[in-house]
């Protein structure tokens, strides 16, 4: 039971942030309520289509054989094979060609019913294209198929340490260092939530500086909209008198994709002073950030701007170089759905990393 309810919840995940993918992208004029309505569609057709063609009947009763037999020598020759059965048993419980009947009309659904959804309700034209669609269904199918290897990997571990005694230990001490290993980054980001603020509730502090941490710049130039959001967030809190000077700290290795460089042309481009603008070309992580902040700046009291998922770890961070102050979150736009989760993800792991390399330097 537990693993037919695991496997739907993660395959409407899936169903729901293609679906989001797909609709929002990293446009910014889709609402939540907008993102509902581009994604309600595909998902209820995937309901539907798993119910009328039985995608779970298979799953719930799915019962592997349990390898007991009353000859000893039959017994330990069928655990030899336990492995391989178990692999053909889940795999064909799962019904792949079902499987993508129900994909593809969902994907289908969901390319037809959000570009009139786009021009129509949104006016934002959308046309479809053969190439797009196929794209659309391939690439969506591709993290569907990654999840379900994931679920038959979870599903023969759950089999095994049930038979097997090691591998039931394993299973209890590898969950144990998984939650050990979240404990430093829960501790940090309840430790620091009170120094996290958005541009409409940061309050008057003595603050002289905003410090701009460097992101992606596209080889012909241009900033990615995280590096764009960071910049004009920093350029609000400039305007608004929060601040004097502005320190761009970025990647400077590569001529092409200049970081520092095109950070500071943007703040130009809105009216900010090319004196009151500091360029720290070494910033090559958040690390060398904060250090350069300290030793090669003088600033111990600064403005951290940056996107919420990192706000924690510039904190931390510089707290640690003696840079103290407060975070303003740089998230003004709706973000690629899969780039923010792997932000989300490594971010967060490396919240804890960060916490065991200071506490050992």
């Amino acid at each position: 039971m537990l693993n037919g309810i695991i496997l739907v919840i993660g395959d409407l995940a899936v169903s729901v942030l293609q679906g989001f993918y797909m609709g929002v992208g990293i446009r910014q004029s889709a609402g939540l309520l907008n993102v509902v309505a581009l994604t309600i569609l595909p998902l209820i057709v995937w309901l539907i289509g798993s119910w009328l063609l039985g995608l779970y009947r298979f799953i719930f009763n799915l019962k592997p054989d349990d390898g007991k037999t009353a000859d000893k020598e039959k017994q330990t020759e069928k655990q030899k094979h336990l492995l391989l059965q178990m692999l053909d048993q889940t795999l064909s419980a799962q019904r792949p060609a079902r499987l993508v009947i129900v994909w593809i009309c969902s994907s289908l659904s969901a390319v037809f019913w959000q570009t009139w959804y786009w021009e129509h309700v949104l006016k934002h034209s959308r046309g479809i294209s053969l190439q797009f669609t196929l794209f659309f269904c391939l690439a969506g199918f591709y993290f569907l198929a990654i999840w379900r290897l994931i679920w038959t990997a979870f599903v023969m571990i759950r089999i095994l340490a049930k038979k097997h005694k090691v591998v039931r230990a394993l299973c209890y001490l590898f969950t144990a260092l998984i939650i050990l290993y979240q404990l430093p980054a829960v501790w940090l980001t309840v430790n620091y939530a009170p120094r996290k603020y958005t541009l409409s509730d940061l309050p008057d502090l003595p603050y002289h500086t905003a410090i701009v941490f460097g992101a992606g710049v596209y080889r012909n130039g241009t900033a990615s909209s995280v590096l764009q959001d960071r910049v004009d967030t920093a350029v609000a809190l400039y305007q608004s008198g929060r601040v004097d000077h502005i320190l761009m700290s970025g990647d400077n290795s590569d001529a092409s994709r200049n970081e520092v460089d095109v950070m500071t042309n943007l703040a130009i481009l809105q009216g900010v002073p090319a004196t009151d603008i500091l360029q720290d070309r070494e910033g090559l992580s958040t690390e060398r950030t904060c250090e350069n902040a300290a030793t090669q700046f003088g600033i111990h009291e600064a403005i951290l701007v940056t996107q919420n998922f990192h706000t924690t770890r510039a904190l931390y961070t510089c707290d640690h170089f003696q840079v103290k102050g407060v975070s303003v979150s740089a998230d003004l736009s709706v973000y690629n759905i899969f780039s923010w989760l792997s932000w989300q993800l490594r971010d967060w792991m490396g919240l804890t990393l960060t916490w065991i390399f200071f506490q050992l330097s």
